[in-house]
């Protein structure tokens, strides 16, 4: 007996995953450059996350990396408790490290952009979901350089 209701409470717990919610949409809004040594840079990228959900959602922190122009630039996380409204935005600024050569590669792929325009992916999940769980994303878009395209 005990072995159904445990089984039937963990068919539930894995069904409700994410109880349902749609994915946020997280979108690059800014990369401003910060402190850098020699080996690694440094830079604060700025997220904009639009819950496109009913409710809420209040996260204990999230993870992602950033991928630009299909290569990657370098990944993050942060335990900052955020909390995005329902059907609202909100944005989030992160640190981001990535090593020279990662860097050296980028700034050559950069130079060949037409009209400034960089293509971007963002992949990560947001933690510890109202308290729950964990919920991933996956965003493809396009960032203008700034100063660029003028």
């Amino acid at each position: 007996m005990k072995w159904i209701a445990t089984t039937l409470l963990l068919l539930l717990l894995s069904g409700c995953g994410s109880f349902g919610l749609k994915k946020p949409q997280v979108s690059l809004s800014n990369i401003e450059p910060g402190k850098s040594t020699l080996f690694e840079q440094n830079f604060t990228v700025t997220l904009r996350i639009n819950n496109p959900n009913p409710i809420p959602l209040n996260a204990s922190g999230l993870n992602f990396k950033l991928l630009l122009g299909d290569e990657q630039l370098g990944e993050g996380a942060s335990a900052q408790q955020l909390s995005i409204p329902a059907q609202g935005e909100g944005l989030v600024a992160l640190q981001v490290h990535t090593s020279l050569a990662a860097w050296i590669r980028q700034l050559a792929n950069w130079q060949k952009l037409p009209g400034g325009k960089l293509n971007y992916e963002i992949r990560g999940e947001l933690q510890g979901l109202n308290g729950l769980a964990n919920l991933p994303f996956n965003n493809k878009g396009e960032w203008q350089l700034p100063g660029a395209g003028k």
